[in-house]
């Protein structure tokens, strides 16, 4: 009678723990495990581990020979870990501050003697005073238009509403709401100075001050605090 030959897939520590169990008799086999000689429990090194013989498999169980290991537990939060507060919120945004936003600017700036014709610092001007209305929400638009006192009352007038309608121009054709801006003319009523015993190129130069127009914008004005100045 042949005998047979066992193919053992262990190592060689594992081997010297099995030996005084294998050599006094063959055991019996189950598909990729070596059982004991009576019965049909697996045959297990003094490790505890099971032993396979060459039909064995990965994914090949038998009794409780290599059992699915368990996952592995999530590890719990160190005791000691510090929690970090959350950040503050940040501050509100001011709310919009509802005011009258006056603008000012004597008319040696917009215009010389006896024109209606914006001159290039009256432009810089107007367009710093769009610039600035770009960014805010206003209600109405109000400029004034004034004149000194040389030539006719009724001449100086009609000078004093053509100087006020060409800066109402200029700030539409910069994109402002022509509805919202009202020109008007008060002439040489509203005078600032007397230039007394003058007369010729020193009264007119003497009286520049007096050809001013005054630009008055209500609505709201969004400031980027309450402490921002004009």
């Amino acid at each position: 009678m042949k005998s047979r030959s066992l193919v053992f897939n262990l190592s060689a520590a594992a081997l010297v723990g099995i030996a005084p169990a294998l050599y006094p008799s063959p055991a019996a086999a189950v598909d990729g495990y070596v059982t004991q000689r009576y019965g049909q429990a697996p045959l297990r090194t003094r490790y505890g581990e099971c032993v396979h013989d060459g039909q064995w498999q990965p994914g090949t169980r038998y009794a409780d020979c290599d059992a699915v290991p368990a996952e592995a537990a999530t590890p719990a939060a160190p005791t000691d870990t510090v929690v970090e507060a959350p950040a503050p919120a940040p501050a509100p945004a001011p709310a919009p501050i509802a005011r009258n936003v006056p603008f000012r600017v004597a008319t040696d700036a917009f215009f010389d003697f006896d024109t209606a014709t914006l001159r290039p610092l009256g432009r810089e001007a107007l367009d710093e005073l769009a610039t600035r209305l770009a960014s805010s929400t206003y209600d109405a638009i109000a400029i004034v238009g004034h004149a000194d006192r040389i030539g006719a009352a009724k001449y100086n007038q009609r000078l004093s509403e053509r100087r006020a309608a060409a800066m109402r121009d200029y700030l539409v054709a910069k994109g402002l709401d022509d509805r919202k801006i009202s020109a008007s003319g008060v002439g040489s009523k509203a005078p600032t100075t007397t230039c007394p015993h003058l007369r010729g190129a020193r009264l007119m130069a003497c009286l520049q001050p007096d050809r001013f127009a005054e630009v008055t914008v209500a609505g709201t004005e969004t400031l980027a605090s309450a402490a921002a100045g004009n």
